[in-house]
């Protein structure tokens, strides 16, 4: 179940919220009103092979894989999103209908629309 683990405000106003379980990660953008999203990062299947589903207002929308970097304790970079395939819309609503039962509607009604092919 998708739980609150931080929230964020910067000197410009911006807030940043983050909800996480053993699935999702679930990282939303506001503008300077809490109520305004401008963006959303839902990362998912954070045990198997992540990806990560993102929309802003000013990019729309896109899907990567996260390369996690290196496994090497001598040299390990930073992980980074890398173009990837196919967007499992069926599942990705399916774990947010169980997953984020908690969370605030309009913060699951703005995803679902953006799932919806």
């Amino acid at each position: 179940m998708l739980k609150e683990v931080r929230s964020t405000k910067r000197d410009d106003g911006r807030f940043r919220r983050w909800f996480s379980d053993e699935y999702f990660d679930l990282i939303v953008w506001y503008e300077a009103a809490k109520d305004h999203v401008v963006g959303f990062q839902l990362c998912y299947d954070k045990e198997g092979m992540e990806r990560a589903f993102s929309w802003s207002l000013d990019k729309g929308i896109s899907h990567s894989r996260i390369d996690s970097g290196e496994a090497s304790p001598f040299k390990n970079m930073s992980p980074i999103l890398v173009p990837d395939g196919a967007i499992p819309f069926e599942e990705l609503l399916r774990q947010l209908e169980v997953r984020a039962r908690d969370l605030d509607k309009d913060i699951v009604e703005l995803i679902k629309k953006k799932l919806n092919p």
